[in-house]
């Protein structure tokens, strides 16, 4: 998987979940050089981000911080799921999911990340000023 960000939607409910994959800077604090997975939490597409685990070519590893005791974590699903959805055509999550990669508002030149944005090219806040 690239850096970018990804976006994954229920196709039943239309419910959607905002993934970024970003490569620590070489003199970072935290994980100089590695890639880290993040989920989007808040309303800034570009900010509002919290790393649960590292990417490497093969897979997504989730923080033992955020890992289930006894049962998977939401965390370890969705890293199964991103991984899935962005590396095997055939996976069976693809049968209830969607995944849109990184697209830029056609106005702004902003990140899109909700789908009904991924779709029409412009993001809410353009689209209200036109």
């Amino acid at each position: 998987m690239f850096n970018g960000t990804f976006t994954i939607q229920n196709k039943t409910t239309g419910e959607h979940r905002t993934f970024r994959i970003k490569t620590q800077k070489d003199d970072a604090r935290f994980a100089p050089s590695k890639r880290i997975v993040s989920l989007l939490t808040g309303p800034d597409n570009t900010s509002d981000y919290k790393g649960f685990g590292f990417v490497d070519d093969n897979g997504i590893y989730v923080w033992t911080k955020n890992k289930g005791v006894n049962e998977k974590s939401k965390y370890e699903w969705y890293a199964i799921m991103l991984w899935q959805l962005a590396n095997n055509p055939e996976s069976r999550w693809h049968e209830k999911y969607s995944i849109s990669i990184e697209k830029r508002c056609l106005r702004c030149n902003r990140v899109l990340t909700h789908p009904e944005s991924l779709l029409i090219g412009i993001g809410p806040e353009c689209a209200s000023k036109l």
